[in-house]
């Protein structure tokens, strides 16, 4: 089976057993830019006092979206325009791994070659319709496209509670998917002394980056600790900002500023006995996490929000949930107090979850016609 991969026009890369063409001009979830705007506004909100800039953080979130440029999305265009210099037919298929509602939208709007549509839903509906959204409800959407397309469009989300969600709400079946992991062996090294607690991912909100001051500083001396925050500049949240702040004043705490390339991605994640995943559990809900997939696929074991897809997906024998209304620093010393026992359990269900998490069962499934 011959690979194309569609990629945006600034990615200058190659992709292995693939020919890759960087012709994509239209941007994914693009309520995260910046703009002159957002960096005053937000730069001057996070050197407020804390409760105050609490309080401002929340409508400057808001007014950001009501702000940001709007116009039509170009996907839909460009696919078009790709398939037919491919000479795309019904023998082919264009897989979307995530999409926003608007690139849904631009989708809609254009008459594609006749290829079967896999759709991989991977953000919970109300997201989509806060964050790049569609003019019409993303489910009244989905069934547009199902009578655009009939059987030639397959949906799919990449957890059974957002599959289920989904399928719910616009009436039409979404098959949930595995995750296509692709991670180094699972993990038979010893415990460092002490533990190596790893943050990885980058600096968002809903990572619960907020919370980490304070969380460490209820575990300082029990752990060496690494903060993975990427850069963080004047267009972040503010709250971000000032933790970004505390954490360069915190001793003994290796705060990671940049962003990791593939390889020192792994490594430090491979470096890790336990993972800080204080995610938020109301946005994340029936969404899955990459990272923790990729930690219960190499034996590491880790400190989960409860009520969402992280703790459904760990169980407690992998992992301690961070209870409602209680401070996450008490999962992380409950965690630390447990760290034998989880690891072992993690190190022992990793070769289950590799067999059901991985790209040839993605495939399989995406390519099944029932």
């Amino acid at each position: 089976m011959a690979a194309v991969v569609l990629a945006a026009r600034g990615f200058s890369g190659t992709i292995a057993d693939a020919q890759c063409r960087a012709v994509l001009g239209t941007p994914y979830q693009t309520a995260g830019g910046g703009g002159l705007f957002r960096q005053l506004a937000f730069g001057l909100a996070a050197r407020l006092p804390a409760p105050l800039a609490g309080m401002v953080a929340p409508p400057l979130r808001w007014l950001r979206r009501a702000l940001r440029p709007s116009g039509p999305d170009k996907l839909g265009f460009e696919l078009a325009r790709e398939l037919a210099a491919l000479d795309a037919s019904g023998a082919d298929a264009l897989l979307l791994h995530s999409v926003s509602g608007a690139n849904l939208h631009g989708i809609a709007m254009e008459e594609l070659p006749p290829v079967t549509l896999l759709v991989v839903l991977r953000r919970m509906p109300a997201e989509m319709a806060a964050d790049d959204p569609a003019p019409e409800p993303v489910p009244a959407l989905l069934r547009r496209l199902s009578g655009q397309y009939g059987p030639r469009l397959r949906l799919f989300a990449d957890t059974e509670a957002l599959a289920t969600e989904f399928s719910a709400l616009s009436g039409l079946a979404v098959r949930p998917v595995p995750l296509p992991l692709r991670v180094p062996p699972i993990l038979t090294r010893e415990t460092a002394q002490p533990p190596h607690v790893v943050f990885v991912g980058g600096a968002r909100a809903e990572k619960g980056f907020c919370a980490l001051p304070a969380l460490l500083g209820m575990a300082s001396g029990l752990a060496r600790f690494t903060i993975h925050s990427g850069p963080v500049g004047p267009e972040a949240d503010p709250l971000v900002q000032r933790a970004q702040r505390a954490l360069r004043a915190m001793p003994g705490i290796e705060l990671v500023e940049t962003a990791l390339e593939p390889g020192a991605y792994n490594a430090l994640l491979v470096s890790a006995d336990l993972l800080l995943l204080p995610y938020d559990a109301a946005v994340y809900s029936a969404r899955s996490s990459g990272i923790l997939a990729e930690a219960l696929a190499l034996g590491i074991p880790a400190v989960v929000p409860a009520g969402c897809w992280m703790a459904e997906a760990a169980g407690p024998g992998r992992a301690v949930v961070i209870a409602p209304g209680v401070a996450p620093g008490a999962a992380l010393l409950e965690a630390l107090r447990a760290l034998p026992h989880l690891t072992l359990s993690c190190r022992d269900a990793a070769p289950a979850w590799r067999a059901k998490h991985n790209a040839d069962r993605l495939l399989q499934i995406l390519l099944d016609q029932h």
